[in-house]
């Protein structure tokens, strides 16, 4: 993993308790009937991969030197990248609802501060992509 991200562990630790009672909480995996079914399939993916990082921050990670520390690494990473693929798949699909437009937003509030802070890659981050496609959805 990238060096900035062992340290954004740190700083967001002591608050993750607080933000994980704000997540919305997921129905399910399979997509309602509706025209935004697939954006609501993806969003629910997304907020389990959410959970679930946080889940990790929360708890106390391995040591470097702990056999177990690789595994617990590639998990994190590889949640990380569903989290990403999933905004990435958001801002590809146009929301035509109002609960698919609160959807995106609720994910582009949650992600955005963190990435602007951090500049996780410029106007091509997943998370600026799915502000833009909000945008455009709402601007129809």
């Amino acid at each position: 993993m990238s060096g900035p991200s062992i340290p954004r562990r740190s700083v967001l630790g002591a608050s993750l308790a607080a933000t994980a009672a704000f997540i919305p909480a997921v129905a399910s995996s399979c997509p309602a009937p509706g025209p935004d079914a697939v954006l609501m399939d993806v969003l629910a993916r997304f907020w389990l991969a959410e959970r679930a990082i946080l889940a990790m921050e929360a708890s106390t990670e391995p040591p470097l030197t702990d056999p177990e520390y690789p595994a617990w690494e590639a998990k994190f990473d590889a949640l990380i990248a569903s989290r990403a693929q999933a905004m990435g798949q958001m801002a590809g699909i146009r929301s035509m609802t109002p609960e698919g437009r609160r959807g995106k937003a609720q994910v582009v509030e949650r992600c955005l501060p963190s990435s602007v802070r951090w500049d996780d890659g410029g106007m091509q981050s997943p998370e600026i992509l799915l502000a833009l496609s909000l945008a455009r959805d709402v601007a129809g």
